[in-house]
């Protein structure tokens, strides 16, 4: 599928989404917006597409939020919107396969999404993070909120609170959390391949139950978190990958995987 805000392919079993506005910083558009839930079902939706990376062209910016010249699209007028009308990342759009995401420079603003919702962040050693929505008059709330599951909460205030007036930088946010791994600025997409290759081997309704009981742990408390894990582990056990995994582990050959279903 083409897009005119989005360079989006699949290779190898591996879906790279790039964000394709780097004269403007990679923000978000009007068409942008509209693009991202449209790239997101097509990978879903696509059987040879196991894993995603997410990450912009250039090294400037990976993304610096809405594009105040051109606000993205919501279901009202901003007053009126409703939360559902954001659909920038994956979890937005209730996407269970894995998703990587590879910062490639500036995250600011509302690029925090993609770093708040992905399952693993890597970045450029020259990557920085911040948060600019209050300098500009904005309540800075959807990104902290999410960002405040991976990281101290101390440091999610401090960086909203003074809106872009001091910058995270990529040693700090992987000391912090914030990502996982700094990778030099010339090979961040060849590491976040190589992380995807390492995945993309696996059973993909295990990989997909396995990230929706993680990520649905972050919603309730711990007692209906196991239980939920539980009923997604029973799950599994019906399902052709639980033998097929268990016999090709048994006669030493390469497991052969069912297509992934969406539904799941």
């Amino acid at each position: 599928m083409n897009f005119s805000t989005i360079d989006y392919r699949v290779k190898d079993g591996i879906a790279s989404i790039l964000l394709n506005r780097p004269d403007q910083l990679n923000a978000v558009n009007s068409r942008m917006s509209k693009e991202l839930p449209e790239a997101w079902n097509c990978f879903n939706d696509d059987n040879s597409a196991i894993v995603a990376i997410i990450s912009g062209h250039g090294k400037k910016s990976f993304c610096s939020g809405a594009d105040l010249a051109d606000l993205p699209d919501m279901d009202g007028d901003l007053g009126e919107a409703t939360l559902e009308s954001i659909k920038w990342t994956s979890l937005q759009n209730n996407i269970w396969k894995p998703v990587i995401c590879a910062v490639n420079g500036m995250a600011c603003g509302g690029g925090l999404h993609f770093i708040a919702d992905s399952d693993i962040v890597i970045a450029s050693d020259k990557a920085t993070f911040f948060d600019t929505h209050v300098k500009v008059g904005l309540v800075a709330g959807l990104e902290p909120v999410s960002l405040s599951r991976k990281i101290p909460l101390e440091r999610v205030l401090r960086m909203s609170l003074m809106g872009g007036g001091e910058r995270v930088d990529a040693l700090e946010a992987k000391n912090i959390g914030l990502i996982s791994e700094l990778v030099d600025e010339d090979n961040l997409m060849d590491r976040a391949i190589e992380i995807a290759n390492k995945i993309k081997i696996h059973s993909p309704s295990a990989l997909a139950k396995t990230k929706k009981a993680i990520w649905d742990s972050k919603e309730t408390g711990l007692t209906e978190a196991l239980r939920n894990a539980w009923n997604l582990i029973s799950d599994q056990h019906t399902h052709p990958d639980f033998n097929e995994g268990t016999n090709a582990f048994i006669e030493k050959r390469t497991p052969k995987w069912a297509p992934y279903k969406n539904e799941e």
